[in-house]
């Protein structure tokens, strides 16, 4: 609730023009290319800021031949990761290997995500005011399905609650996967010690045990493709509570020592990866209040009430143009969401 309210404040960040120009090194991740990589790619060379100064990479774990001649006339730089390397951040460190060191700043984005033509621009204005590792405001892009709808409205109240509402407290924002910039040179340095399933995770949890702040350009979008079906929901829900599992087993051991150092930064991200998700807390505590009714009714009161609080913390987390009519009927893939949800976690415990 604290986190919510506090992201209702407006409080736009405006950063300096600047003639300072930094380069930059774009590397896309994927595990097959596909003809979505064209408007990645067009979006980029689109850019208001001076070509010259940023390279296109995409690695790949697969590039058919078909794939390989479509793209020869584009001005990227295409890899493929050895056979050996399952993870992104194995993919990305392959990438930095094969490339020289003149960059300032690496961004990090996924398959098919696309941006506006100032996203360097204002990337570059937020590096030279002194910033070291920034994410920006990724949504979906043109949702269609239930699954969809319910996905967008998620990610916004992720945006909301762990990124807007933490940086207006004075937290760090919370990186997603995509839409994330960091200094070439810390990155470069610390990316060999990613070697676990989470890139994102693992990322958050190396800059927040240094003090690093991670800033949020809350105006600066990237669009992204997320699932539209169940099976694509249950394989990313199934990656994300993989990379959480593991990468919480090793931060818990150093909640104490950054509690007692005063990192309350970290000390909050470890308490964010040990809470269930959004949609097993929500469907466990109208079960808990339903059930305590036939039990004994005075019980449940406070459940119910713990109810309206949380459904009141994610309506003002949500953003106005997703709270319309067919946001209300997708909340029909909602059952079915809860049960992918918590089969997956049941997956990786038992594990």
């Amino acid at each position: 609730m604290i986190f919510s309210v506090s992201s209702l404040k407006n409080q736009k960040i405006v950063y300096r023009k600047t003639q300072k120009q930094h380069r930059f090194l774009v590397i896309f991740t994927a595990c097959e290319i596909d003809i979505r990589i064209h408007d990645s790619i067009d979006a980029f060379l689109k850019q208001t800021y001076p070509k010259s100064n940023f390279d296109l990479v995409i690695i790949s774990k697969i590039i058919s031949e078909s794939a390989r001649c479509d793209l020869e006339n584009d001005p990227v730089i295409l890899m493929k990761s050895p056979e050996n390397q399952h993870f992104r951040a194995e993919m990305i460190e392959s990438a930095i290997n094969e490339m020289d060191s003149n960059y300032d700043e690496i961004v990090i984005m996924k398959h098919g995500n696309t941006v506006e033509p100032n996203f360097l621009e204002e990337v570059n204005k937020a590096f030279y005011a002194g910033g070291m590792a920034l994410q920006t405001h990724r949504i979906l892009n043109n949702p269609r399905t239930n699954t969809g709808i319910l996905n967008a409205i998620s990610e916004e109240i992720n945006n909301s609650i762990f990124r807007r509402g933490h940086v207006r407290l004075g937290f760090s924002s919370g990186l997603n996967g995509s839409g994330m910039v960091f200094n070439y040179a810390w990155f470069k340095k610390h990316i060999g010690r990613i070697k676990q399933t989470s890139l994102t995770k693992e990322l958050e949890a190396l800059l927040l045990r240094q003090g690093i702040f991670i800033q949020y350009l809350e105006n600066v979008y990237t669009y992204d493709q997320r699932p539209g079906s169940i099976s694509e929901f249950n394989k990313q829900r199934h990656d994300w509570y993989t990379a959480k599992r593991f990468t919480l087993k090793d931060a818990a051991k150093d909640f104490p020592k950054a509690l007692m150092a005063g990192n309350f930064d970290y000390c909050d991200k470890i308490i964010q990866w040990m809470m269930p998700s959004k949609f097993i807390l929500l469907f466990l505590i109208c079960i808990i209040a339903f059930i305590l009714i036939i039990v004994e009714w005075s019980l449940s009161v406070k459940w119910f009430l713990l109810l309206i609080l949380l459904l009141l913390v994610f309506d003002l987390a949500t953003p106005a143009k997703l709270r319309n009519l067919r946001s209300i009927f997708a909340l029909v893939a909602f059952p079915v969401l809860f049960l992918s949800t918590l089969v997956n976690t049941l997956r990786i415990r038992i594990r």
